[in-house]
C-alpha cells in the first residue's frame, strides 16, 4: 500500500507520542541520575492503517549485528548519543563533569521529543 506524507506524517507523531506517554507513565520509578544515562529500545508494529502499537520496550537493547546495514545504523545510534552526552563544546569550560551541555533540539539521528 502506498501512503501520502500526511498519514505516514501522523504516524511518525504517533510513534513519538506513544514513547512520550509511556516514558511519563514510569517517570517515578526511573532513576533520574545527570551522571548516566540509558538507551531504551522500543519496539513498535505499524499496521494496515499507518497506526503504530507498542510491542515492547527493552532497558538495554542489544548492540550485537547481523549484517553489514545493521552494524551502520547502531553505529550511527552510538555515534548520536556521544553527540549527546559529550558535546563538542564539552570540554571548554571545568566544572561540567558528567553535565549534559547539549542544547540542539536535533543531533544525528535524534530529535528532542519533550523537554
Amino acid at each position: 500500500m502506498v501512503y501520502g506524507t500526511e498519514k505516514a506524517s501522523r504516524c511518525f507523531e504517533d510513534i513519538n507520542n506513544l514513547i512520550i506517554m509511556s516514558l511519563k507513565s514510569v517517570q517515578a520509578v526511573i532513576i533520574n541520575d545527570k551522571h548516566c544515562f540509558e538507551l531504551y529500545g522500543f519496539d513498535v508494529l505499524i499496521d494496515d492503517n499507518c497506526k503504530p502499537w507498542l510491542i515492547e520496550i527493552n532497558s538495554s537493547p542489544s548492540l550485537t549485528t547481523t549484517t553489514q546495514k545493521d552494524k551502520q545504523l547502531k553505529m550511527d545510534v552510538l555515534r548520536s548519543i556521544y553527540e549527546i552526552v559529550v558535546p563538542e563544546d564539552w570540554g571548554d569550560e571545568a566544572g561540567k563533569y558528567g553535565t549534559n551541555t547539549c542544547t540542539a533540539n536535533r543531533v544525528g539521528g535524534f530529535s528532542i521529543l519533550y523537554d
